[in-house]
């Protein structure tokens, strides 16, 4: 049992990595709310429906809480075989207005901890671009902005990439006004039911470097650690960070020629 119980909102509560963190956090002793879009049994405090796709209901959802979190772990995403509006939306627009709307709830020392994605590198190539996605705070504007775009480039890491930005950016003035920490964590491919569809997305047979440089893709049980330490009081002097949780993928890909052992 935790020595003293905290207050834990995850968002994308019902499957994969966001369940995996609900349960983590509750069977800690920890108070768990868990948010979805649908009803789901995972381990929890109690429980709420929310479509991140929709600001009415993210404003309500908001408007029913009290304050005192410890913490927002926002794990909800859909992958981009989805419809753009969606992938964008969700992944983006839905994780902004969750966030600020959490802001004034959580605790002087808590923690937003969000989960971007290894899709999401490269984003400091993109800043212009990014930052005119960041002015829209609505999902009109954010449809507009994404056509725009060219329909080549994968939505999911535009949405991947605005979320990184987005944090960093936000980190600053959260903690000046707030004294709460913003970070991200970027999974690699992590063995959970949308996994085909990033296959699909992001095409298998770069997923399947992983597997075969590494033996296994990652699982829930990989990815919770880094969640529960950076939204821990342990993690006070860690802000506007994106931790990669891939097993070295991205740095095996990036850092040149491994050193020869």
């Amino acid at each position: 049992m935790a020595a003293q119980q905290r207050k834990v909102v995850v968002v994308g509560a019902g499957s994969g990595i966001g369940a995996a963190v609900a349960t983590h956090f509750h069977d800690n002793g920890d108070h768990v709310l868990a948010v979805d879009l649908r009803p789901n049994d995972t381990p929890a405090s109690e429980h709420a429906q929310c479509d991140l796709r929709d600001a009415d209901s993210i404003a309500e959802l908001i408007g029913r809480l009290d304050g005192g979190w410890d913490l927002l772990a926002h794990v909800a995403g859909v992958p981009g075989t989805a419809p753009a509006r969606d992938v964008l939306t969700v992944n983006y627009l839905g994780m902004r207005l969750m966030t600020e709307g959490m802001l004034p709830l959580l605790r002087r020392g808590g923690a937003v901890v969000a989960v971007a994605s290894i899709a999401g590198i490269g984003w400091e190539q993109r800043l212009d671009g990014l930052t005119e996605l960041l002015e829209a705070t609505d999902a009109e504007s954010v449809e507009k902005w994404q056509a725009r775009q060219d329909p080549g480039f994968p939505v999911y890491t535009s949405s991947k990439q605005a979320v990184l930005l987005y944090a960093k950016r936000l980190a600053g003035p959260a903690l000046a006004k707030y004294g709460v920490r913003v970070n991200t964590v970027s999974p690699g491919p992590v063995e959970t039911p949308i996994l085909a569809d990033f296959e699909r997305s992001m095409g298998k047979d770069v997923l399947d470097i992983l597997r075969s440089t590494y033996g296994r893709h990652g699982t829930v049980d990989d990815i919770v650690p880094a969640i529960a330490f950076l939204g821990s009081d342990a993690a006070q002097w860690i802000n506007g960070q994106d931790l990669h949780v891939d097993s070295g993928f991205i740095s095996s890909m990036t850092a040149g020629v491994p050193i020869p052992l």
